[in-house]
């Protein structure tokens, strides 16, 4: 699934500042029709695209962080569910279809601290508008509020890549192809992050009722950047791989997914001639609610 490096975000911040049957009987005669046989899957051939949705979503992420700090091992565990609606209109214009992101609710796991302090309360109702691009990207967007967005940026990324990464023609069962994506991430100083994707079209299944093509994707990323918190300056430097699943229907519609991060850093304050080692897994999940 799309690949928040969110939560590894705002971690890096926090780090450099120390994701019934009915009733009626059935009449005897005639006698009732057997069930018909379930639809074939679709062609090999038939190529599926994103397209227009309206969708309830919960992404839960789970990250374990173990990092060394003057000597002393400093192990930190987090999850958040965050449950929102992505509406996806038609047609599309020359930029992508018109696509709303409306977030409900941020809830942190039970025991849970939420990264640098975050005031998760000021989600709700916050929404970003902009395109969905042919091949999966959510650009060109507007917060409705632009400093509860700048906040919450560590978390939600504004779902920047919470779609799954296409060819421009669709994707066809069978189908492998491989892109290079480069991301800047603000929320935590300059960082920037670059995975290179490898994904698969591995098979038709069946998916909450709905034919999905089933993708397999495996990435490999660098991170790369510096800023300054709290007055400090920092510097980070690092690479991970990522694996995972998405799932999009014959009609458009993303399924959801799942994806499992693990990425080993290294963060350097200069001032205290000090270098942090880090290694960190997050395990995001994303289902689509009734």
């Amino acid at each position: 699934m799309r690949r928040f490096v969110l939560v590894a975000a705002s971690a890096l911040a926090m780090a450099c500042a120390s994701h019934a049957p009915s009733s009626t009987p059935t009449p005897a005669t005639p006698p009732p029709a057997p069930p018909g046989a379930p639809p074939p899957p679709p062609a090999a051939a038939q190529a599926v695209r994103l397209g227009p949705s309206a969708l309830r979503y919960l992404m839960h992420q789970v990250v374990h962080i173990d990092q060394e700090f003057q000597g002393t091992r400093q192990p930190l565990d987090f999850g958040l569910r965050i449950f929102f609606k992505v509406t996806i209109t038609g047609p599309a214009d020359t930029i992508g279809y018109p696509t709303t992101v409306t977030i409900d609710s941020i809830i942190p796991d039970s025991g849970t601290t939420v990264p640098m302090g975050i005031n998760v309360t000021a989600a709700k109702g916050l929404s970003f508008i902009g395109r969905l691009t042919p091949v999966g990207k959510f650009r060109e967007q507007v917060a409705s509020d632009s400093v509860a967005a700048q906040a919450l940026s560590p978390l939600v990324g504004r779902f920047k890549n919470f779609f799954p990464r296409l060819p421009v023609a669709g994707v066809t069962l069978g189908a492998s192809w491989t892109d290079t994506t480069t991301e800047s991430d603000r929320a935590a100083g300059n960082v920037t992050v670059t995975s290179i994707n490898r994904s698969r079209a591995l098979a038709w299944d069946d998916r909450l009722g709905a034919r999905v093509l089933r993708l397999e994707v495996l990435s490999d990323f660098t991170i790369k950047g510096g800023g300054e918190q709290a007055g400090q300056p920092f510097e980070v430097a690092g690479n991970g791989v990522r694996a995972g699943v998405d799932y999009i229907a014959v009609d458009g519609r993303y399924m959801g997914g799942e994806s499992r991060d693990s990425t080993n850093l290294t963060i350097s304050l200069p001032i205290q001639a000090m270098t942090i080692p880090r290694t960190q897994v997050s395990r995001t999940t994303v289902t689509v609610l009734p």
